[in-house]
Parts: C-alpha cells; sequence; structure tokens
C-alpha cells in the first residue's frame, strides 16, 4: 500500500507540475517559459540534494516538494506583477525588469524566510515524517530562492538583456 501511495503521490505532482507550467505559458507568455525553465531546474535540484543526503521520497516528503513548487510559482508571479506595475507607470522594459527582479526581492525573501524558519521548528521537534517534510521543505525553499530570484533573473537578462531600443516585452495579455 505504500508504494501505491508514493506512485500516487508523483503522479498528483507530475500533474500539478504540468497546470503549473499551462498557466506559466499562458498567463505570462515568455516570461512563463522563463519561470517553467527555472521550476524544472528547481525539482532538479531538490532531487539532487536529497539525494546527496540518501533521503527516501515519502509522502511528506512528495508534499514538501509541491509546497516549494507553489512558492517557486508564486515568487515568479510577484516578480511578473512586479514588472507589469513598472512597465504601467512608464518605465521601459529593460527598467521594469530591473525594478520588478529588485522590488520583489524582499517581499520574496521575506516570505521564504518565514516558511524556512517554520520548517526548521518542525525539524526541530516532529519525528518521522514530519522530519522529512521539513527536511524536504527547507531544501526546496533555499533552492526556490536561487531558482525563482537567480536563474530566471539570468535568462530574461539573457534574452533581453543586450537588447537597445527594447519597446515591448512578452509577459502576459496585460503588458505593453
Amino acid at each position: 500500500m505504500g508504494a501505491e501511495n508514493i506512485k500516487t503521490g508523483v503522479q498528483a505532482t507530475i500533474l500539478g507540475l504540468l497546470v503549473v507550467v499551462v498557466f506559466m505559458m499562458i498567463f505570462y507568455r515568455l516570461f512563463g517559459l522563463f519561470a517553467n525553465i527555472a521550476l524544472a531546474l528547481n525539482v532538479l535540484l531538490i532531487m539532487t540534494v536529497l539525494s546527496w543526503f540518501g533521503a527516501t521520497l515519502t509522502l511528506p516528503g512528495i508534499a514538501g516538494i509541491v509546497l516549494t513548487i507553489g512558492m517557486a510559482v508564486d515568487a515568479n508571479v510577484l516578480i511578473f506583477s512586479r514588472i507589469r506595475e513598472e512597465m504601467s507607470r512608464g518605465a521601459s522594459p529593460q527598467q521594469a525588469i530591473f525594478a520588478g527582479y529588485e522590488r520583489a526581492f524582499i517581499t520574496i525573501f521575506d516570505s521564504n524566510l518565514t516558511t524556512f524558519l517554520v520548517a526548521l521548528i518542525l525539524f526541530i521537534i516532529g519525528t518521522g515524517p514530519v522530519k522529512g517534510f521539513a527536511i524536504t521543505l527547507c531544501v526546496g525553499i533555499a533552492t526556490s530562492m536561487f531558482t525563482a530570484i537567480v536563474a530566471s533573473r539570468a535568462l530574461v537578462n539573457l534574452y533581453y538583456g543586450n537588447r537597445k531600443n527594447l519597446q515591448k516585452i512578452s509577459i502576459g495579455s496585460w503588458a505593453t
């Protein structure tokens, strides 16, 4: 029964990830692609770090990964919303991208720090499955901070960074 639950949990995670990927592509277009690449990198990093620790994938671990996926998507949504706000205020696309990442950072950092601290407390006082969830969540928060802020920004800068006279960016149907 345990193996069947793990299989179902992995399938649910993959389905949820696919829904998120489609959502990001529809609502954020090219920026959604960048976020999806960063999200895939995030899941890969989580699995890599957990394998370094010799961790076994359990249902609580899967729950930690799912929560991390949600938090990583949230970070990108915050950044993209900031970029849109900057564009609506009249900033150039280059200025909006820079300001969007800079201004969203503190909000992302605050929310991830508080979640990390709660996960740390869960690890300290928890046992068994709770510790597994806490470890996965801590690793996921660390990797999602890197991928949402560094990796997605690197992709955006790689694509838009050297374009002179950039007038428009592909960040969804609300962008100019």
